[in-house]
C-alpha cells in the first residue's frame, strides 16, 4: 500500500440552487447569488489543481432538482475537463436532488469522471492503491438503508466510501439511505464520504466518518462559514482532514442586544458596529447578513412599528460597499421590559412577551407548519386551470421553507405590533 493518498470530498454543491427570496428583494444581490454555485465549483477545482489530489469526490447532490440550464452543464463539463488534463480522476455519486435532475440527461462527462449507478460498485485509483465504493439514488426518495448494495473492503489499499444519507435522521432533513455510525464502521473502510446533511459533521475519527455540509449557504439558515474537506489517507494513522473555505458568499446571523438602548440611534449605532465587526472576521467576499434584535428595552415597540426604515438606513450606511449586504433583520428576541411604572403596563408587557414566546415555541418551530402549508399548495394546485395545474412544486424545496419561516415571522410580528398599545409612539403607528 502507498503511504500517503490526497484527496478532496465534498457534497451538496446543488448548483443554480434558487435563491428566489433573496432576489426578488434585492435585484443586485440577487445578480450576484446567480453565478455563486458555478463560482464554487470553479474554486473547487482550482484548489484540487493546486493542492495535486489524488482524486476528487462529490458525495451527492451536484445539481438542484428539475432545473433545465444548459450553461450550467456545460460549465460543469468544462471544469471536468480541467481536471482531465491534469489527470485527477472524479468520482460521483447521486443524490435525491439528482435523480430529478434532467441536465444529466444531456451531460457529456470526460474520460476522468466515474459516476455510480443504483446497483453500486467499486472504482481504484492512484495506481490501484486506494478504492472508492459507491451507490447513487436511482429514484428521489431511498427510505432504506443502501449499505447490502456495498462491497467488502479490497484488501491492501485504502478503501473509502461514498454514501449520501441521512443517517439516523436530521431536523429538517427526510429520511434517506438511514444508517448507523456503528454500521459504517463494521464496513470496514478508512474514510466514509457522506453527503445529504448541509451541517458539517465529523461523526467519527478513525475510520473516518465525514459529513462534510455544503460549500456555500443557499440561505440564511444555512448561515456561518461552509466548506470542503481535504483529506490524506497515511498507513497506519488516523486520516487527517483539512477543513477548506472556498466559497465567495457566507450567509450570517448577528445577534445585537439592544438592552442599553434609550433612542433610535442607539439603535443603529449597535447594529452598526456588530456588522463592522462581522466584516472583518470573515473570510469570504461577501457577507450576506441578518440582524437578529435582542434584549429588553422600551424601544421595542417603535422597533418594529419602523423596522422598514431602520433596514433602509442601515442599507443605505453600506450601499457603497460590496462586501457587505442587508439582508434583513429579525425581532423576534426583542422584549419590553417586564417591569415599569405602571401595573396595567406591566401586565401588558408580560403578556405580549410571553404571546411572542408562545409563537416561537409552539407555531414557528412546529413540524406540522410546513406540512399544513405544504397541502394548501396541493389544495391550490388542483383547483387551478389545466393550463397552469402544478404551477406550484409538488414538494417544497429547501429554498421554499426557508421563505415561508421568514413570511411567518413577519406575520409573527405584525400581529404582535398590533395588539400593542403603545400611547407614546402612535403617532408613528402605520394604518393598514
Amino acid at each position: 500500500m502507498t503511504n500517503t493518498v490526497r484527496f478532496i470530498h465534498t457534497a451538496d454543491l446543488h448548483l443554480d440552487s434558487p435563491l428566489r427570496s433573496l432576489a426578488s428583494r434585492n435585484s443586485e444581490l440577487g445578480e450576484l447569488l446567480e453565478d455563486a454555485s458555478r463560482t464554487v465549483l470553479k474554486s473547487l477545482v482550482d484548489t484540487a489543481i493546486e493542492e495535486s489530489v489524488d482524486a476528487v469526490l462529490i458525495a451527492g447532490d451536484l445539481f438542484d432538482g428539475d432545473l433545465r440550464d444548459v450553461r450550467t452543464a456545460k460549465l460543469l463539463e468544462r471544469e471536468l475537463r480541467r481536471l482531465e488534463a491534469v489527470e485527477i480522476p472524479v468520482f460521483i455519486i447521486w443524490g435525491n436532488h439528482d435523480a430529478e435532475a434532467r441536465l444529466t440527461e444531456v451531460l457529456e462527462l470526460p474520460s476522468n469522471v466515474h459516476t455510480f449507478d443504483g446497483r453500486g460498485g467499486s472504482i481504484t485509483f492512484a495506481d490501484d492503491q486506494a478504492v472508492v465504493h459507491g451507490v447513487s439514488f436511482s429514484k428521489r426518495k431511498a427510505p432504506n438503508s443502501l449499505l447490502g448494495k456495498y462491497n467488502a473492503p479490497l484488501p491492501g489499499c485504502f478503501n473509502i466510501g461514498m454514501l449520501h444519507t441521512s443517517l439516523t435522521g436530521s431536523d429538517g432533513h427526510n429520511n434517506y439511505a438511514p444508517c448507523t455510525v456503528p454500521e459504517l464502521i463494521d464496513m470496514g473502510y478508512d474514510y466514509w464520504a457522506l453527503g445529504h446533511i448541509h451541517k458539517r459533521k465529523i461523526h467519527h475519527d478513525h475510520p473516518a466518518i465525514v459529513m462534510p455540509g455544503n460549500p456555500m449557504g443557499r440561505h440564511i439558515n444555512e448561515d456561518g462559514e461552509r466548506s470542503i474537506s481535504l483529506v490524506t489517507l497515511r498507513q497506519g494513522q488516523p486520516p487527517d482532514i483539512t477543513r477548506l473555505c472556498i466559497a465567495p458568499v457566507c450567509f450570517e446571523r448577528i445577534a445585537v442586544s439592544l438592552d442599553d438602548a434609550v433612542e433610535r440611534r442607539d439603535v443603529l449605532e449597535q447594529a452598526n458596529h456588530a456588522i463592522e465587526k462581522a466584516a472583518a472576521q470573515s473570510t469570504a467576499e461577501h457577507l450576506i447578513i441578518r440582524l437578529e434584535l435582542t434584549g429588553e428595552t422600551s424601544l421595542a415597540g417603535h422597533t418594529t412599528r419602523n423596522l422598514e426604515a431602520i433596514l433602509v438606513e442601515l442599507r443605505l450606511e453600506y450601499e457603497h460597499r460590496d462586501d457587505v449586504w442587508i439582508d434583513s433583520i429579525d425581532v423576534g428576541k426583542l422584549r419590553l421590559p417586564t417591569e415599569t411604572s405602571s401595573e396595567g403596563s406591566t401586565h401588558s408587557n408580560s403578556f405580549l412577551n410571553a404571546l411572542r414566546e408562545l409563537m416561537d415555541d409552539e407555531l414557528l418551530s412546529s413540524l406540522n407548519l410546513q406540512e399544513n402549508i405544504q397541502d394548501d399548495i396541493s389544495a391550490l394546485n388542483r383547483a387551478l386551470p389545466g393550463e397552469v395545474n402544478g404551477i406550484f412544486d409538488a414538494e417544497l424545496n429547501d429554498s421554499q421553507k426557508s421563505e415561508n419561516d421568514e413570511l411567518m415571522k413577519m406575520s409573527r410580528d405584525w400581529i404582535l405590533n398590533q395588539l400593542e398599545n403603545d400611547p407614546s409612539d402612535s403617532q408613528s403607528t402605520d394604518t393598514p
